[in-house]
């Protein structure tokens, strides 16, 4: 499946982010406080007040949320505080065959889903590895699955997305005539696995 990409990705400014661990913690009658989370990473909420914006990057924004059917749908989305991932090489004690695969992390340990416009992936024994031709890869998960058999594949510095959803409703508020501040919440969603 192949998930729609956020207008603008990275967003323009006057963006915050959130952090969620999605953890339950319990105050004791003793006043001990004990807590646990799930994940190993926290998921990100944002909020974007696009007040700045100008006419046509908010009218964009109206016809992606509408075009999604609101908050019914995933999309690709780049953090605008962390959306680059340094280059990394997948080494390999034996060839990795056809059908072998693998995900792309980041400098954190963290899967992501690389933006395959500005992905260049090499094998030292066979040079470029071109999408469609030598690998494909899930934008549902940025599983990069092998269609041919390599020794080792090194990538250059690429940009990622983060899978996302809204939140809530998209609001508008005019506060005088003809300007519209447009407020959209986004959450993180955890890649399908």
């Amino acid at each position: 499946m192949t998930l729609p990409i956020f207008p603008s990705s990275p967003v323009w400014a006057d963006t915050t982010r959130a952090f969620n661990w999605s953890e339950e913690v319990f105050r004791y009658d003793s006043g001990v406080r004990q807590g646990s989370t799930p994940w190993s990473r926290p998921l990100y909420k944002y909020s974007i007040n696009a007040k700045n914006y100008n006419e046509i990057k908010q009218s964009s924004l109206q016809s992606f949320y509408n075009g999604l059917f609101g908050r019914t749908s995933p999309f690709l989305f780049k953090d605008p505080y962390e959306f680059e991932a340094e280059a990394i090489t997948q080494p390999t004690s034996t060839n990795m065959n056809s059908g072998d695969g693998f995900f792309f992390i980041n400098e954190n340990g963290w899967r992501t889903i690389p933006d395959s416009a500005d992905l260049y992936m090499e094998d030292p024994r066979s040079g470029q590895l071109l999408p469609s031709s030598h690998f494909v890869m899930s934008q549902d998960n940025g599983f990069c699955a092998l269609l041919v058999a390599v020794s080792s594949i090194w990538t250059s510095s690429f940009t990622y997305f983060r899978k996302a959803a809204f939140e809530s409703p998209m609001q508008e508020n005019s506060p005088s005539w003809n300007q519209f501040n447009t407020t959209l919440v986004i959450e993180e969603l955890i890649p399908d696995r």
